[in-house]
């Protein structure tokens, strides 16, 4: 297998580990457990490799105890379900498949809970955050969740169909199964903020998020192309690069670290240019003052994921043949 280095990334602001992680950690492994989300030693131990519980510590470095342990346990699930397909041999290839096991998921934002594990995990989730988040919050949240969702479908297609899509198709994909809108709406919570649509609507506000997502998109693709290569997998920039331009890995991952500056710069040019552009819209001052420290949350956070995906064993520990996977559609 061809060897590549990640350059240094464009990172202008350091990381931070939030200091509640010792109760957070204690809190998602009894979760996991109550819902039999980890019901083997090797998925328990795939689980501690992983430790989403230092990663949410890292993207959400001043959020409330309570606030991260329910983030914590969102993207415990998000992992969980990600790796039933991503690293599953056969599921991941069947789009026949797609709708026995996102209908359950589907159901329960409709009020219907049935008995598997991520189906009943899932509605838990969504009733103790309906209850601390607005409506309007849960309407954009809800879509955004379910988009990611969706993305699966997309996958399966174009592995079955053995395609690299093109950059642009990727990357518009790849906004959609990075589930990174939904996450930077549960970075409200650990902010302790809720963002009223007309921010969100704003264009330069819009554009923010965006550059938020795709750099983190990027550090994600450099960091985890290893697992990923190892379970051929083809939805990542560095691949579809190397595959379309004809050029070594290494070129294409530096290539990626290239948009991933770019994506931070476009960040910091926002930055400037946002309270100015918001206070133009007519928006209250004190939305105005929430975005802002949402911004300052964003670069703490992109800084996280850098320091997450350099320490996690999940993409330095790779197992061809993954024994830790368990059904976790049945009860």
């Amino acid at each position: 297998m061809e060897n590549f280095r990640i350059p240094d990334l464009y990172i202008p602001v350091p990381a931070a580990l939030n200091p509640e992680l010792q109760e957070v950690t204690a809190a998602a492994e009894a979760w996991l457990d109550e819902f039999g989300l980890v019901p083997t030693e090797e998925a328990r131990r795939h689980v501690q490799r992983t430790r989403v519980d230092r990663l949410t510590a890292w993207l959400c470095p001043h959020a409330s105890q309570e606030a991260l342990t329910l983030i914590t346990q969102w993207n415990a699930w998000l992992f969980q379900l990600d790796d039933q397909f991503d690293d599953d041999p056969v599921r991941g290839y069947h789009p026949e498949r797609w709708r026995d096991a996102f209908g359950p998921l589907f159901a329960v934002f409709d009020g219907n809970v049935t008995s598997g594990r991520l189906a009943r995990s899932l509605a838990d989730l969504w009733r103790r955050t309906a209850a601390v988040r607005s409506s309007v919050w849960q309407r954009r949240f809800v879509p955004h969740l379910l988009w990611y969702f969706d993305s699966y479908r997309a996958d399966m297609i174009h592995r079955e169909e053995g395609r690299v899509p093109g950059l642009q198709q990727y990357l518009a994909h790849r906004r959609a199964s990075f589930a990174f809108d939904a996450v930077l709406d549960l970075v409200e919570i650990g902010v302790g903020v809720d963002l009223p649509d007309q921010l969100h609507a704003n264009p330069a506000f819009a554009d923010m998020r965006e550059a938020v997502i795709y750099a983190n998109a990027c550090i994600n693709d450099l960091y985890s192309l290893p697992k990923e290569r190892a379970h051929d997998y083809a939805f990542n920039a560095v691949t579809v690069i190397c595959h379309h331009h004809r050029c070594s890995l290494q070129e294409a991952v530096e290539r990626v670290a290239v948009m991933q500056a770019g994506y931070v710069q476009r960040i910091l040019d926002l930055e400037q240019v946002l309270p100015e552009r918001l206070a133009r819209s007519g928006l209250a001052d004190d939305a105005i003052v929430d975005a802002l420290h949402c911004v300052r949350e964003f670069h703490a956070l992109t800084a996280g994921n850098v320091a997450w995906s350099k320490e996690t064993g999940r993409y330095a520990e790779i197992e061809a043949k993954p024994t830790y996977l368990a059904d976790l559609f049945i009860p």
